[in-house]
């Protein structure tokens, strides 16, 4: 892929890899949330592994804000879904953004899910 078409590809990508993410609002009910962000990624060559490496710290952080929770005065709230809303929501970007490097990479740092098995 020559350069050029590789900039105008990162271009289009930069402008549809903003993803959402759906939170429960910080008071507890059922009313949903829906925070975005905009990763840009046309600065960055994807069959680099380094540049790789820098669009996904820039997703995971994009997903970091998104799933963040605010109080009301402003201050962070813990939620015990934080972790799991992060994890989606790079998961849900690094497919939108639908490139081999990036899935490969995405991959390697997830960690193992192991289905539980019920209670006897």
């Amino acid at each position: 892929m020559s350069p050029r078409a590789r900039i105008v590809l990162g271009t289009i990508a930069a402008a549809s890899i903003s993803f959402a993410s759906t939170l429960c609002a910080a008071n507890g009910s059922a009313d949903a949330i829906q925070q975005r962000a905009t990763v840009h990624f046309a600065d960055l060559n994807l069959d680099r592994s380094g540049d790789v490496a820098v669009l996904y710290e820039r997703i995971s952080v994009a997903a970091q804000q998104v799933c963040r929770q605010r109080a009301l005065n402003g201050a962070d709230v813990v939620s015990p879904r934080y972790d799991q809303c992060v994890a989606d929501t790079v998961e849900k970007a690094v497919a939108r953004v639908n490139r081999a490097s990036l899935t490969a990479f995405s991959r390697e740092r997830q960690p193992v899910r192991v289905a539980s098995a019920a209670p006897f």
